[in-house]
C-alpha cells in the first residue's frame, strides 16, 4: 500500500509540475546533481551525524541534471548518457571499495536534499542513508539504482518533491 501511495504522490508531482508555471529561472530550477565530499578520507558512517549544509562538497558534481536521460520513478533507477564509471573517472574504483561507504550529496533546485552513500557488494554495514550499490550498476543500460538503504524513517529523501519536480521537467522536455 504503501508503494501505491509513493508511486501517486509522484505521478501527481509530476502532474502538478507539468501544469503549473514556475517564475524561478530555468538555470535554477534544473540544477540536479550528486557531489562527492571534498574530504576524500571521510566514510558515510563519519558523517551520517551531520548536518548536510556542514559538509564540504568538491566543487564539480560527479552527475548532473544534463546526464540523466531517464527516471524510474517506481524503483529510482537512473538511466545516464554514458556508463557511471564515466562520470566517477579517477574515483571509480575508490567509491566501491570501502566497508563503511563512500558518502555524497544529491542536490536538486540548488539545495541539499540527502546524504547518500557508495557502498560495494561486499560490505553488510546498514546505513541509514539512500545507496547506490555496485552490484546495481547495468553497463549495458547505463543505469543504476538508488536504494531507500537501511532507512527506517517513516519519509523517504528519494521522494523529496524538490528530486521529482526537477526529473520531471527534464524528462518533459
Amino acid at each position: 500500500m504503501k508503494i501505491i501511495l509513493k508511486i501517486l504522490i509522484a505521478q501527481f508531482i509530476i502532474i502538478i509540475s507539468f501544469s503549473c508555471s514556475n517564475s524561478v529561472s530555468p538555470e535554477f530550477d534544473e540544477r540536479f546533481a550528486i557531489y562527492l565530499l571534498k574530504e576524500d578520507s571521510l566514510r558515510t558512517n563519519d558523517v551520517e551525524n551531520i548536518s548536510i549544509n556542514k559538509l564540504e562538497l568538491r566543487s564539480e558534481p560527479i552527475l548532473t541534471y544534463d546526464d540523466i536521460v531517464l527516471y524510474d520513478f517506481e524503483n529510482h533507477k537512473v538511466f545516464l548518457r554514458n556508463n557511471l564509471s564515466n562520470y566517477l573517472g579517477k574515483d571509480s574504483t575508490r567509491v566501491f571499495s570501502k566497508v563503511f561507504g563512500i558518502p555524497f550529496i544529491l542536490v536538486a533546485k540548488g539545495e541539499r536534499i540527502y546524504l547518500g552513500s557508495f557502498l560495494p557488494m561486499f560490505s553488510s554495514i546498514g546505513l541509514n542513508t539512500p545507496t547506490i550499490l555496485d552490484y546495481t550498476i547495468n553497463k549495458i543500460e547505463k543505469s543504476f539504482i538508488i536504494s531507500s538503504g537501511g532507512t527506517n524513517k517513516k519519509y523517504d529523501v528519494r521522494f523529496d518533491s524538490r528530486i521529482l519536480l526537477v526529473i520531471a521537467k527534464k524528462l518533459k522536455k
